[in-house]
């Protein structure tokens, strides 16, 4: 394995993979060099690409996940791993991407609602009733993989440790497509055609517009989310 791309929701994850899917059916990355590692219905699956006949890049990836998820082996190698359940115990150079927190939170209720997955359908309600500091919460989670109870404070220090020294590259997931050329360039793959998955308008409607927002309620946002604002803004700004 020489390529970790870690997946933190609604950055941008899911057209990477879907653009990296897509270069491998074309024959720019070598057969079976990729691997989805992802979550679906409580589990741990993967999908490769070379096992799928009837992949077609102009759906988003995660309906080739709810197509072959049965299907899907696991065995053989991979150079480029990607996904939610990517690691910091996984070889290579490691690549992720931030996002500004509000705008993030938005994407994320707006799919949320999509399933049913929201706690309320109003956004302040629904971000009251959660931990708030996502961002930090699931690189502690779920690329370190640690589970200790210890403060907020405490995990940003871990977290902004590793984001310092184990990541190769932090993006910011709003300029997507800058980075994308410059993975284009590492991979040695082209960087068109620019594929998409999880298009907003398109693939699930607004519940919550970022334009209607009060700046009280996005003073208190900030408050609430500090330490997603100090990653943010020290790694992307």
């Amino acid at each position: 394995m020489q390529y970790c791309f870690h997946h933190i929701p609604k950055t941008a994850g899911s057209s990477l993979q879907l653009r990296l899917a897509h270069r491998e059916s074309i024959g720019e990355l070598p057969t079976g060099s990729t691997l989805i590692v992802y979550p679906l219905y409580d589990q741990m699956r993967f999908y490769r690409v070379s096992n799928d006949p009837n992949f077609d890049s102009t759906k988003p990836i995660k309906q080739a996940f709810l197509r072959t998820y049965k299907q899907q082996k696991t065995e053989g190698d991979a150079s480029i791993v990607c996904g939610h359940y990517t690691n910091i115990s996984q070889p290579g150079k490691h690549y992720v991407w931030l996002r500004e927190p509000l705008v993030r939170d938005v994407s994320h209720f707006n799919y949320d609602c999509k399933y049913g997955h929201e706690l309320t359908r109003d956004f302040a309600s629904h971000l009251s009733q959660m931990s708030g500091n996502f961002l930090v919460l699931w690189l502690f989670g779920k690329y370190i993989g640690r589970h200790d109870s210890v403060s907020m404070e405490d995990r940003y220090k871990t977290v902004r440790k590793v984001l310092k020294e184990k990541f190769y590259r932090v993006y910011d997931s709003d300029r997507f497509e800058e980075s994308w050329s410059e993975v284009c360039d590492e991979l040695k793959i082209s960087a068109e055609p620019r594929l998409n998955s999880n298009r907003v308008d398109k693939d699930y409607n607004k519940v919550q517009d970022y334009k209607s927002l009060t700046e009280q309620f996005k003073t208190w946002h900030r408050s609430y989310n500090n330490y997603d604002y100090l990653l943010y803004e020290e790694f992307c700004t």
